[in-house]
């Protein structure tokens, strides 16, 4: 029996708000298409929460923590995202850089200012675009021959979105950060992915 090759895993960090939608489908379609398996914290409970996040983060080979939307909640920082990177920091010095963490910002410097000990680690910065998270994760994650290319992930993008009310009433709710719904995004992001793989094979090679 033949198994299949183990996908390496990434840690997702990212906020879970209606504001960040476009920039969370990007994730979910770019790293899907880069050929990653994706991680994160939709399915864990609240009870056992920090000790279920760090065992993700410990499965994980990388992780991506989007600090672009620390900000006030209620009149409260939000301090999770924050939380979670200091983890996978952790985990990277403990395993030697086993563990590779990746830092992404919406605005250029901003996260050396929030975030000033992690100076030293150039955030990838997406301009709050689909098209800058995956410019960026197509930089990070290079393919052999690098195949996949960032208007194929946008095409496969723009085919997901449009399939989001369709997801959203087979939920029976208009969130996307629920269990349910993130697995079928990254459903419908594998389906898409084939099918930029059979129309690039599909193409005839150009003349010598």
């Amino acid at each position: 029996m033949v198994r299949s090759r183990r996908l390496d895993s990434v840690f997702l960090n990212i906020p879970y708000d209606e504001a960040f939608e476009e920039i969370y489908l990007a994730y979910i379609v770019g790293l899907t298409q880069l050929g990653l398996r994706i991680s994160a914290t939709l399915a864990v409970p609240n009870q056992g929460r920090l000790t279920r996040i760090i065992e993700l983060i410990e499965e994980s080979d990388f992780s991506i923590h989007d600090l672009s939307r620390i900000e006030l909640s209620k009149g409260v920082p939000r301090f999770n995202m924050p939380v979670e990177l200091g983890i996978a920091l952790y985990r990277s010095r403990v395993t030697d850089q086993r563990h590779r963490v990746y830092i992404f910002e919406s605005k250029a410097y901003r996260a050396q200012h929030s975030t000033s000990d992690v100076n030293g680690i150039d955030p990838h910065i997406h301009k709050g675009r689909p098209k800058g998270v995956m410019a960026a994760l197509r930089n990070i994650f290079r393919q052999p021959g690098d195949v996949t290319t960032v208007p194929e992930m946008l095409a496969s993008y723009r085919a997901v979105k449009k399939k989001l009310p369709e997801l959203r009433r087979n939920a029976g709710g208009k969130s996307l950060f629920t269990a349910a719904v993130f697995h079928d995004l990254v459903v419908a992001a594998l389906v898409e992915s084939q099918l930029r793989i059979e129309q690039r094979r599909s193409r005839p090679s150009p003349s010598k």
